[in-house]
């Protein structure tokens, strides 16, 4: 553990200038630690009812997986600060390019003003798919997220993608090779709105098809640009049901139009065409995110399954020149 008097020298007094991120659970600032570490330091609000149980569920979580797609957890730190307050903090390693969602809402582009295009995205995609398949396949004790959204996946100086924020994480127990039970007896509801699988609303415990559901939206996101909380979703209209209406013939009217105009390399081309190429690896890709995100724990495909064909997706796109944007 580190102490609080090396975390308040590391970013600088927990200076305003080395904010990087707020949120309900606290902040987030940029630090270096004494051996020249550049970290993400998360100070929890104690204030808050649940810091606690975050606290200790994501240093549960993290203190035994470690994965190229999950945002490193360095260190930890409960003591009290300079008022003799409790104090909570949680040491990350600092990830240079913010999150997804900064991406997606455009307040992050590609040095040349472009948007991310859809290698750039389906890489992320893929690298999210690559953390969840192995928090839930190949972990000791299967690990649900039960919080993944843009906002907490994180992407490093090469774009490599990393899911972060395991405050919401449960452990699972497998008690049958078809059922799994959460250790965890709290009936509250996890994630963010939007993000919740439906099942979660009516009690059930967290699930790696939860998971699931919350990977697919994410995923349609990624593509359309359109948050599941966009202003156009009222009533019965959702993310989902908006992508389901045009896929696959009517694509071009939900695919993110800045992603669309990086597609079309002719003056003067139709908008509404896309290489065919890149429209069979688009609607491989949404048929990803419509099948993680069934209604119907039962009807969702798997991390496992969904990461299969996302990799299939992308090798389709090998041979339009896109190599150098591909990470092999």
């Amino acid at each position: 553990m580190v102490t609080y008097e090396e975390l308040r020298v590391a970013t600088g007094n927990f200076n305003q200038e080395n904010l990087i991120g707020s949120g309900g659970f606290g902040f987030v600032y940029k630090g270096y630690l004494i051996e020249g570490i550049e970290v993400a330091v998360k100070v929890l609000d104690v204030q808050i009812r649940g810091s606690w149980k975050s606290f200790l569920a994501e240093c549960e979580a993290l203190r035994s997986v470690r994965h190229r797609n999950l945002v490193k957890l360095i260190t930890s730190c409960s003591s009290l600060d300079f008022k003799n307050m409790e104090f909570l903090a949680l040491v990350y390693e600092y990830l240079s390019n913010g999150s997804l969602e900064d991406w997606i809402n455009g307040k992050r582009k590609n040095a040349d003003g472009d948007a991310l295009n859809v290698v750039e995205r389906l890489n992320v995609a893929i690298d999210v798919a690559c953390g969840l398949d192995y928090l839930h396949h190949d972990c000791e004790v299967p690990v649900v997220h039960c919080d993944l959204k843009p906002s907490n996946i994180l992407l490093d100086t090469d774009m490599t993608a990393k899911i972060g924020d395991f405050g919401l994480a449960k452990l699972l127990m497998e008690r049958t090779m078809s059922t799994q039970h959460s250790l965890s007896s709290t009936n509250f509801l996890k994630g963010s709105i939007g993000y919740i699988p439906p099942e979660y609303g009516f009690g059930q415990k967290p699930s790696t098809a939860g998971d699931a559901y919350s990977f697919g939206v994410m995923l349609l996101e990624l593509f359309t640009g359109k948050s599941p909380t966009h202003e156009r979703f009222t009533g019965d209209q959702n993310l989902i049901r908006w992508v389901q209406s045009s896929f696959p013939h009517n694509m071009t009217e939900v695919i993110d139009s800045q992603m669309l105009d990086l597609m079309h390399y002719l003056p003067n081309e139709d908008p509404r065409t896309i290489p065919e190429l890149e429209r069979n690896c688009l609607i491989s890709i949404l048929e990803v995110g419509l099948s993680c995100s069934c209604a119907l724990p039962d009807a969702r495909i798997s991390l496992r399954e969904a990461l299969y064909k996302l990799e299939t997706a992308r090798q389709t796109l090998f041979g339009l020149g896109h190599v150098e944007s591909v990470r092999h």
